[in-house]
């Protein structure tokens, strides 16, 4: 079968000219729309990270239907590129965000971009368990942390069998802060309520 292409050689020239413009533009733009989907798809991630995947959907302080991967793993770029790179990459991976990462860097540096008002708060108003000042841990006068992941590493990924982004005690004992906390008597100090069995009183109060 012969295509007959007769009447484009009768068309005028700006009308060739044009359909020509119109097809390489679409061919260009359908090109990058397909990859920024492929790219952008969490389905790419769940082929080599499955269980990450899983606890990631099941999240309940950043669930799927609100943050995607690519949000929090890649590194946000501005409108113009910074002096001395390459232009061409720079929107490259801006419209096809292929560079993923889970350093703490990047990580820090997303939840900062999405949470800037948090290392201001003195206190948390909706937790019901645990009550921390992110005023006087985060860059402040006595102590020095100035990554989020110090206490929020599982933040989106928890393993634990109550999904939390709290803070471990284990974490808050083992530095030089908080080891003369460990007596009973200074549960209050973090927590609204004393907790003897944690899960037990975790599933009590969720039933309220």
């Amino acid at each position: 079968m012969k295509i007959d292409f007769s009447f484009y050689s009768d068309q005028p020239v700006w009308l060739k000219t044009s359909l020509i413009i119109g097809i390489v533009v679409s061919v260009i733009v359908g090109f990058f729309a397909i990859a920024r989907y492929t790219d952008k798809d969490d389905g790419l991630c769940r082929s080599c990270h499955p269980t990450i995947h899983e606890l990631w959907h099941s999240s309940q302080s950043h669930p799927a239907a609100k943050v995607t991967c690519y949000e929090c793993h890649t590194k946000p770029l501005g409108a113009f590129p910074e002096s001395g790179s390459n232009p061409i990459v720079h929107y490259r991976d801006k419209i096809i965000p292929v560079h993923y990462n889970s350093g703490r860097s990047v990580l820090n540096e997303n939840c900062l971009r999405c949470h800037s008002e948090i290392p201001k708060l003195q206190e948390v108003k909706s937790t019901r368990i645990v009550k921390i000042s992110h005023a006087k841990h985060y860059k402040a006068e006595k102590v020095k942390i100035d990554d989020c992941m110090v206490c929020h590493y599982a933040v989106a990924h928890d393993k634990y069998a109550i999904a939390t982004n709290r803070p471990r005690m284990q974490g808050c004992f083992l530095g030089e802060c908080h080891q003369a906390d460990t007596k009973a008597d200074r549960c209050e100090l973090c927590h609204f309520v004393k907790l003897v069995e944690k899960e037990k009183v975790l599933e009590k109060i969720e039933e309220k």
